[in-house]
């Protein structure tokens, strides 16, 4: 395999690097190898089966049928060249600090996606069929919080060892995190004047606008932010199959519109009564349904998710809560085609507490949902061990007192 072009930044080192299997070689070079082989046959068999003409005179080796074989020969060569080169240039590279996908395409691009190993989320990996089991290789995708894209490994080799690697790495930065954490709480404690904790942020809040206008309030259809509180509500084109109904009922009040005084069955104060009451229920009934999509919403609070369903007037409303300390995983699902270029779906919230999983049903970019679900969950862990160590710290303190008779000093 080639070295790995990128070079170590400081004290960073390359724990492991990881190459495409030779499997991604031969599906790529297969078609190029056999159209050259082909016409290097061709070209050989011309070339020797040449035979005199019926005056004696030798064909020429290099008619125009032998050039063009030649030449075709000569292209695919130098694309199976090509294309090894590609192949062995290409490396997910996992050091103390990062993940880094490096492709490096001959003489034209360099390519690099850097996940920086505190901000990985998950390493998926995926063996489709049987011949990659036997073969040892499939497919690894690295989630990251925040906006940041996944980076996605295809026939990778070792797929069961990149993981494992990478995800020791990262137990072992959050380790090191959690003592860094740990020393700024202790020395906090004990010098008033040091530096406070760094609170961690949510990249992706960034993503989201506060609710800054009438026209967001009265139609949400994007995520809003009002006080480290996200609000979500279901995509629009779910309003749009709300009002389905509506807009067939307003379309059968405009055809009595029209042929009630047409054919003359009511008097014209009984058609003009009919006619404004059953307007006055269309429109509630738009008022319903546009109602009914608004009041179910999904809330993500700094430490707790909540999930209403409630039919407008308060007729009824289910609201079920979990803190984020309960939640295992956070899967994100588009149900078909038109979920995905539309651009919203399913999260599924899966929880250890006694409420139960959550389903976040039609929400607009159901990626994003994931990924600030996670980063919320991540700083309320962190949040939760910097209370317990804070409580430890105050045993240890009243404990000191005890023993140096309540005089109050500090160790």
């Amino acid at each position: 395999m080639a070295r790995v072009k990128l070079k170590p930044e400081g004290d960073e080192r390359f724990i492991y690097v990881a190459h495409r299997h030779w499997t991604a070689l031969v599906v790529r070079a297969l078609l190029p190898v056999v159209v050259g082989l082909l016409a290097f046959a061709a070209l050989m068999a011309r070339a020797l089966l040449r035979e005199p003409d019926f005056l004696g005179r030798q064909p020429p080796l290099f008619d125009p049928l032998n050039i063009f074989l030649m030449v075709s020969f000569l292209i695919t060569a130098a694309i199976v060249v090509y294309i090894w080169f590609d192949w062995r240039n290409d490396h997910l590279i996992i050091s103390n600090k990062r993940v880094v996908h490096e492709d490096t395409t001959l003489w034209l691009s360099y390519i690099y996606e850097i996940i920086p190993l505190d901000r990985v989320q998950n390493v998926n990996i995926r063996t489709e069929n049987v011949f990659q089991y036997v073969l040892k290789y499939g497919r690894v995708e690295i989630q990251a919080a925040g906006p940041t894209d996944p980076i996605v490994f295809v026939r990778a080799n070792c797929p069961t060892e990149i993981q494992c690697q990478l995800l020791g790495e990262v137990q072992r930065e959050k380790r090191s995190q959690e003592q860094k954490r740990l020393m700024a709480t202790v020395e906090r404690r004990l010098n008033p004047d040091a530096p406070p904790v760094p609170t961690l942020r949510v990249q992706a809040e960034d993503e989201i606008r506060p609710v800054n206008s009438a026209l967001q309030t009265l139609l949400p259809i994007s995520p809003t932010l009002q006080s480290g509180v996200i609000i979500w509500h279901r995509h629009w084109v779910v309003l749009l199959k709300h009002l389905i109904a509506p807009v067939i009922a307003l379309i059968a009040w405009l055809a009595l519109l029209i042929l009630i005084p047409r054919f003359d069955v009511l008097s014209p104060t009984a058609t003009l009564l009919v006619l404004a009451g059953l307007f006055v229920a269309v429109l509630f009934y738009f008022y319903w349904q546009y109602e009914n999509w608004r009041n179910d919403i999904y809330i993500l609070e700094p430490s707790r998710i909540i999930d209403v369903q409630r039919l407008p007037f308060g007729l009824y409303e289910d609201r079920r809560e979990a803190t984020l300390g309960v939640i295992q995983n956070v899967n994100a699902s588009s149900p078909n085609i038109v979920a995905r270029i539309l651009g919203y779906g399913n999260v599924l919230i899966e929880t250890a507490g006694a409420s139960g999983n959550f389903m976040f049903d039609h929400v607009p970019n159901p990626d994003q949902v994931q990924r600030i679900v996670f980063e919320y969950r991540e700083r309320f862990q962190w949040q939760q061990r910097e209370r317990e160590w804070s409580n430890t710290l105050n045993i240890v303190e009243m404990y000191y007192r005890t023993n140096n008779g309540g005089n109050g000093s500090q160790p």
